[in-house]
């Protein structure tokens, strides 16, 4: 039998991924968003507003759901802190409110390796070790960081005071088709690969190395944790199947697009120059999830949904949500 899913967020980079791969496997999907659209036939749009309590509760007013995953957040630091504390804490709380007043069997937010302190604008700082594991300290340093750092130590509260079935999962940088939301700058890598002629990576250098997540192996571990109860009150890194350094980046691009010069300097990047990586072994362990798709896969299936005129779609096409969820 089919479980309602509702996905917060859904219009987004992450969020649009989770819904489509839902309804792939015949769920029955929901999506709520502050403005109106649609996404597809078999996803059924809610337009409320996560940071508007009655709002809320007039949209999602007696709706029930199986999970909630929770992707909205604003995908980056705006500048304003009050509205990164309305949106990412206040609308996150608002949320965790709803699915403890209706009963959920399961609530999955996203968070971000950021959390750790990793955030392209900050400075960076080397890990303590390699590859990072999900009990590495966490000394977030501005306020993109740290809201995403507290929107878990909100959700962890809810479970433990509330027995809210919720976890986290910190998404690194998420590559794939689309480009909206957090993952504008993903669009902008696919024109230039239309183009043929350059592309940058977000690499300093050749030699860094960074770690990266395919948008399929998100929405596919998003899904894992909102079915297993193994999941509960755990936070879990949101990784590929392994690090990247700029060399196998350009290397996955020029197999695909012979001739075309790939370029390093990318307006951000994770490592700064420098290197990091991510331990995925709790996932595997836990909920038996364990990453896909390389960076090549990746680069493949942007390279589909060029040839299949997805770079045609609407250019101000923007997240209708509050972002695609993090780093993305």
């Amino acid at each position: 039998m089919a479980r309602r899913h509702l996905v917060v967020g859904g219009s987004g980079y992450v969020g649009r991924a989770l819904c489509l791969q839902l309804a792939e496997q015949g769920e029955e999907v929901a999506t709520l968003n502050r403005s109106d659209g649609d996404i597809d036939d078999r996803i059924e749009w809610i337009q409320g507003d996560i940071t508007d309590a009655g709002d809320l509760k007039r949209a999602l007013a007696d709706k029930k759901f199986n999970v909630i995953y929770h992707v909205a957040s604003l995908p980056g630091d705006t500048g304003d802190p009050l509205q990164m504390v309305e949106v990412n804490l206040v609308g996150l709380t608002n949320m965790l409110n709803f699915a403890r007043e209706s009963g959920v069997d399961g609530f999955v937010h996203s968070s971000s390796i950021s959390a750790y302190e990793w955030y392209p604008a900050t400075k960076f700082s080397a890990p303590d070790y390699e590859p990072v594991d999900e009990a590495h300290p966490c000394r977030p340093r501005d306020m993109y960081a740290s809201s995403k750092r507290m929107q878990e130590i909100l959700a962890m509260t809810f479970y433990h005071q509330y027995e809210l079935p919720v976890s986290s999962l910190r998404l690194t940088a998420v590559v794939g088709p689309g480009g909206r939301g957090g993952g504008r700058g993903w669009r902008e890598f696919a024109e230039k690969l239309a183009e043929g002629k350059s592309v940058q990576i977000p690499h300093f250098s050749l030699e860094e190395v960074c770690h990266y997540v395919d948008s399929r192996d998100v929405a596919g571990m998003h899904i894992a944790a909102g079915a297993h109860e193994k999941a509960h009150g755990e936070i879990f890194n949101c990784c590929g199947p392994g690090e990247t350094s700029g060399d196998d980046f350009a290397q996955a691009i020029q197999k695909h697009y012979p001739g075309i010069e790939v370029e390093t300097g990318f307006p951000w990047s994770m490592a700064q120059g420098g290197r990091i990586s991510f331990d995925m072994s709790k996932a595997a362990r836990l909920i038996d999830f364990r990453p896909q798709f390389t960076v090549e896969d990746s680069v493949l299936a942007i390279k589909a949904w060029i040839d299949s005129g997805g770079l045609d779609e609407d250019r101000s096409a923007e997240d209708k949500a509050y972002g695609g969820g993090v780093e993305n």
